[in-house]
């Protein structure tokens, strides 16, 4: 290797590290082996404190069947569900976490906290996530129906809201920390790193392994479908809170509908509804939600060109005002300024390619678009200019060089994110499946 090659490759690993797919894969696979090693501790610790208060020995197998059934019990209780969610939650952060440290970038940039939205954009995430739920629930209600007719027995924990203390402990704990965790991770890391390879590929990918995450057949169809509004949103306003508010309000509307439904209906746990009914919910739903997202992309639109209008503005009065400390004060009156009629007035002939563009690609241009704020653009556009400006200095052929280099570190980037896919939907589907054959055993 060259000194030229060398003192480029050191300058492509100076740059600023941005988030790519194979990070995001990196930190979901940390996340489910933090998750399952909680998880055993938990369980170990558990089974010492059963067996400790039952006064059996767990190497009988009546004294382990004994434990393992007070166990099954204590996981459906609230105080279980609450360790439990806690123990999940509590790993999607911790793994980026982990990550910004060994890495030692911030992969929590760019993820849309500080992105300002507007009271329409906060106003259309209550709708939204109604119009999901009627929508796709009678969907996933379906498929669920399917597959308990082959056999499948669901073992987990199902939550029951018997009491308006339980309704308001359920909604901060399996509502709103799940919502702001989940997406955090799903959204700001897995489809926000997918973005870079297309819009479409993160928003599949993050919704794939959204569902498939969830551990049972139960969960899979809505889950995805809730992945899917979440990055679609996510997406439009470029904040990670409005796909938070989508994911709290779809669990806290199913937690109230069950509580209604306990007290209404004398401690029934689930509610029977007829099939015509679920029909009219599932068109009325998914046709509403059309018509909600294409709201939410209507709002969005119309405040990120307000965004740049501000940004032009804001430009045009610096450049302004440093004209005006820069220029004379006579220059109006100079006659020998060069006049409009004196320039060159021919026309620049431009070629506009008239072909019409694939509707797909359309799709993720004007996402493209609103997912990125001026803040963001101006700051590429000051490292591209920066980037320009020292690679004037350097003559064609070492131009070429870094052009050439450049080009090799895509590809290697390219072929990490192809792994990375692999494996995090290889993991994420043979864990599903290990979890789902439990449920024929």
């Amino acid at each position: 290797m060259s000194d030229t090659q060398k003192t480029f490759k050191n300058f492509l690993k100076k740059k600023t590290p941005t988030l790519e797919f194979y990070d995001a894969s990196a930190m979901f696979i940390v996340q489910y082996i933090l998750q399952f090693m909680l998880q055993l501790i938990f369980m170990v610790v558990a089974y010492i404190l059963i067996a400790d208060m039952l006064k059996v020995e767990t190497s009988t197998q009546d004294g382990l069947e004994a434990v393992t059934n007070k166990f099954s019990l204590f996981t459906a209780s609230t105080a279980g569900i609450i360790i439990i969610t806690l123990i999940n939650e509590a790993t999607m952060i911790l793994s980026p976490l982990a990550y910004w440290k060994v890495k030692s970038f911030n992969v929590f940039e760019g993820i849309g906290f500080k992105r300002k939205v507007n009271g329409g954009q906060i106003a259309m995430t209550l709708p939204i996530a109604c119009l999901l739920l009627a929508g796709f629930m009678p969907v996933a209600n379906l498929f669920v129906t399917l597959v308990y007719k082959t056999g499948y027995e669901y073992t987990g924990a199902n939550i029951v809201v018997d009491s308006f203390g339980k309704l308001v402990l359920f909604l901060i704990v399996t509502a709103a920390l799940p919502a702001v965790c989940e997406e955090i991770l799903h959204r700001g890391m897995i489809a926000r790193a997918g973005s870079k390879i297309s819009f479409i590929a993160g928003l599949l990918l993050s919704s794939t392994i959204f569902a498939f995450m969830h551990g049972s057949p139960i969960q899979l169809v809505h889950q995805f479908f809730v992945g899917v509004v979440c990055a679609l949103v996510y997406f439009m306003t470029g904040s990670i809170w409005i796909p938070v508010l989508v994911h709290f309000f779809n669990n806290a509307v199913t937690l109230i509908a069950s509580y209604i439904n306990f007290v209404v209906n004398d401690g029934a746990t689930t509610i029977s509804i007829p099939w015509w009914l679920l029909l009219i919910m599932c068109i009325v739903g998914i046709g509403g939600l059309a018509g909600c997202l294409y709201a939410m992309y209507v709002i969005s639109y119309r405040k990120r060109k307000k965004e740049d209008l501000a940004a032009e503005s804001a430009t045009e009065n610096v450049e302004s005002d440093a004209l005006n400390i820069a220029a004379p004060d006579n220059i109006a009156n100079d006659e020998t300024a060069p006049s409009a009629q004196d320039s060159d007035t021919s026309s620049e002939v431009v070629y506009v390619d008239k072909r019409k563009k694939k509707p797909i690609k359309v799709f993720q241009e004007k996402l493209a678009y609103l997912f990125t704020s001026p803040e963001q653009i101006k700051k590429q556009k000051e490292e591209q200019a920066k980037l320009d400006e020292q690679l004037a200095e350097y003559s064609p052929e070492k131009r070429e060089v870094f052009y050439s280099m450049q080009n090799d570190d895509k590809v290697e980037i390219k072929k990490k994110n192809s792994r990375g896919i692999i494996f995090a939907l290889v993991i994420v589907f043979v864990i599903w499946l290990i979890n789902t054959i439990g449920g024929y055993l």
